[in-house]
């Protein structure tokens, strides 16, 4: 994992990277189209891509320009 484009990070790495609590991960993961989905690997293993997160981030700041 250390090419930033394959770094995959789990629910809380990736709260802590939006610097968000893992309440509102859930959220926007539930209820925003716009938001990368959670990739499930098993039953209670989930995580994301970084690079997902960070085209999610740079989408949020181009629309509020």
């Amino acid at each position: 994992m250390s090419n930033s484009n394959t770094e995959h990070l789990r629910l809380r790495q990736a709260a802590d990277y939006l610097n968000i609590s893992t309440t509102t991960l859930w959220r926007l993961g539930e209820r925003d189209p716009n938001f990368p989905r959670k990739i499930r690997i098993g039953q209670r293993l989930c995580f994301y891509r970084k690079s997902d997160l960070d085209e999610w981030l740079h989408s949020q700041e181009s629309a509020g320009s």
